[in-house]
């Protein structure tokens, strides 16, 4: 018997004719690496062939999966990832837009939603737009957890129900008293985000799993920042492909995103995110602090909302018992986005 390459070519092409006359459904399992694989009979004779793989990096362990042949059918392309549990194989199928699906979903701007402090809601024009996707950048302890916390019992107290995905804090660690409230009532699921080599593609399975199980209206990222960290270093490189795929996936559902993410003040240039992921998202809040008479002070201001009118105002706020409240605009000033505001009042005589 011939044991070279071309007597392992017949041997195959036998085996898969005898199994096919038996209609037998046949899984060939093989080790491979890539430069065999390209000269492998088994390559050319199988119908199907499903190629796996996993990368240890650091502390994290990524398996990946791709459908390289299926004959005859079409397939999901890209490379998928996968975890090995008590379960089985969990897959977590890469994240592909389909144009066909957002065209019937269609964004007008003219329904909204209310962001629980109707301050700012009349500053954002009567609320943020459905199914838009909404950035609250600022520095750390300026409130974007307390207003997205608001934003979300608004949601629950209209009978909206939200998900949160918390990289900041454990699930049992959760934030502040309000929000670990509204998910013991059920009305607000939690992600479980306390893996160290998450992929984008396994939370947002997770994300659109609960959404539909609870049919919600509202998602929290909390926060852009604790999200990147969270994944496996492999996914960091590409992370904002991969998160406008996912804002892309979660927006065409109809559902409406707050995501928020810390940005250090830096009073000599003006950003709005890092790594330039500002452009993702359809609306943006800033918040900031500012120096006044030797102390801190916290303003908000609406950056942008995509195809809407909305306050250009500099307004103070403060927080207190878990909730946002918005005070004056800050006319009678100037310099304030240089962190030291002076007063443009004339001084008194």
């Amino acid at each position: 018997m011939d044991t070279g390459v071309s007597g392992l070519h017949h041997f195959v092409q036998q085996l898969g004719m005898q199994m096919t006359s038996w209609q037998a459904t046949t899984f060939l399992i093989g080790e491979y690496l890539a430069p065999e694989a390209e000269a492998s009979p088994i390559f050319t004779v199988a119908d199907g062939i499903l190629w796996m793989s996993q990368l240890v990096h650091r502390d994290a362990m990524v398996r990946k999966m791709q459908v390289v042949k299926m004959r005859g059918q079409a397939q999901s392309l890209g490379l998928h990832t996968f975890r090995i549990g008590n379960d089985g194989v969990q897959i977590f199928p890469r994240a592909i837009l389909k144009p066909s699906a957002d065209a019937e979903l269609q964004i007008s701007g003219d329904k909204r939603v209310s962001m629980g402090v109707p301050a700012l809601d009349e500053m954002m024009g009567g609320g943020l737009p459905v199914g838009y996707s909404l950035l609250v950048v600022g520095p750390s302890g300026s409130g974007k957890t307390v207003l997205a916390t608001q934003f979300l019992a608004e949601g629950v107290r209209i009978g909206e129900p939200g998900v949160i995905a918390a990289f900041e804090k454990s699930p049992n660690q959760l934030l502040s008293h309000r929000l670990n409230k509204l998910v013991k009532s059920g009305h607000v699921g939690v992600i479980d985000t306390r893996a160290l080599d998450l992929s984008i593609d396994e939370t947002l399975h997770d994300l659109v799993d609960m959404i539909n199980r609870m049919k919600a209206k509202r998602v929290v990222i909390d926060s852009l920042s604790g999200f990147e960290l969270a994944l496996a270093a492999v996914f960091r490189e590409d992370f904002r492909e991969s998160l406008y795929r996912m804002i892309s996936v979660l927006t065409g559902m109809g559902v409406t995103v707050l995501m928020t993410a810390e940005l250090e003040d830096r009073y000599t240039d003006l950003r709005f995110s890092s790594y330039g992921n500002a452009f993702l998202a359809d609306a943006i809040i800033m918040l900031r602090y500012v120096e006044i008479s030797g102390q801190f002070k916290r303003v908000i201001s609406i950056v942008k909302i995509r195809g809407s009118a909305h306050s250009k105002d500099i307004r103070f706020f403060d927080i207190a018992h878990d909730q946002l409240t918005i005070g004056e605009p800050l006319t009678h000033y100037q310099g304030i986005l240089s962190g030291q505001a002076t007063s443009a009042l004339p001084p008194s005589v």
